[in-house]
């Protein structure tokens, strides 16, 4: 009769530890259960030391023009200053439509480039193509040659998502279908 009552106490003192530690903490005045950091804030001491502000960067890459005939891509080599990676994307985009050399065609001049944004290993190009900026479908091919073959040169960048005024369309121009998101060949 000792042991049973001892057992009951065991179990009773082993039930309400367990309901102590599963209690609910108590809620701040924000509602939620994060602990109150509010008073004391500590400030850190980084040895005098300032953050300095973002370093402008600079990247040689190759970007991609077609030749006066439309066969086949040329390539040439651009460097690009920049500050953060959306606008290293952005000025390499700018590569492909600014083309100085006569005996070379750009394929993207006329295409309005509406936004760039990158996510983990995806870049988002929202493009507006006008009716002048629309290709045959041997220029269309080239013209997603070039984009492709000049983005993916940036290691970080694994998947392409080209978009037209914000719709991820079938076709780029109407002739060749457009991959979503287009993946980097391994």
């Amino acid at each position: 009769m000792l042991k049973r009552k001892m057992g009951y106490g065991l179990l009773f003192l082993f039930i309400l530890i367990m309901a102590a530690g599963c209690a609910q903490k108590p809620v701040s005045e924000s509602g939620t259960n994060e602990p109150n950091h509010s008073g004391s804030v500590q400030p850190s001491n980084n040895g005098g030391t300032q953050v300095e502000p973002n370093k402008e960067e600079k990247q040689t890459v190759e970007v991609y023009f077609a030749d006066t005939q439309v066969l086949e891509l040329e390539k040439r080599e651009v460097e690009l200053e920049f500050v953060e990676n959306d606008e290293k994307y952005k000025k390499a985009f700018e590569a492909l439509q600014n083309n100085d050399d006569t005996e070379l065609v750009s394929l993207w001049e006329k295409v309005e480039l509406l936004s760039v944004q990158s996510a983990e290993d995806t870049l988002t190009l929202d493009v507006h193509i006008p009716d002048e900026a629309k290709l045959g479908s041997s220029g269309e091919l080239l013209a997603l040659e070039a984009l492709t073959t000049t983005m993916f040169q940036f290691d970080e960048i694994n998947q392409l998502e080209v978009l037209v005024d914000g719709e991820a369309l079938d076709s780029l121009m109407g002739h060749s279908e457009l991959e979503h998101p287009i993946q980097r060949e391994p």
